[in-house]
């Protein structure tokens, strides 16, 4: 039984010690720019880690928000969307359909349509 106590009270304070951790490397990471720079290193360094990062990232309105809009400054990342984008229909035709929603948008759409079955004659 004796043992059994001391398990338990070994495992509690690792669990304590853990928490405590947690809570200062959160605090560490924004603070101290080199602890925040290896973090990061990390996090992009590693495939896997990223991916996870990005599925966090995205699943929030807020912090969505705030990748696209750094994706949407950074002009090799906005050619490399448009490209994988161009490389499929479905994706095509989704933002057709989402452009022609806007009636500015959408004479834009068939004025370059027209132009491309001009040239195509």
């Amino acid at each position: 039984m004796t043992r059994r106590v001391s398990w338990l009270l070994v495992g509690m304070c690792s669990a304590g010690l853990a928490a405590g951790c947690a809570g200062d490397l959160a605090k560490m990471i924004t603070t101290n720019p080199d602890i925040r720079d290896k973090v990061m290193s990390t996090i992009s360094g590693n495939g896997a880690l990223a991916g996870m990062m990005v599925d966090r990232l995205m699943s929030s309105d807020s912090t969505r928000a705030i990748v696209l809009d750094k994706l949407m400054t950074n002009g090799g990342a906005v050619q490399a969307v448009m490209g994988r984008m161009a490389q499929d229909q479905t994706m095509v035709d989704g933002v057709l359909n989402l452009a022609v929603q806007d009636s500015s948008m959408r004479d834009h759409v068939l004025t370059l349509l027209k132009g491309m079955e001009m040239t195509a004659r």
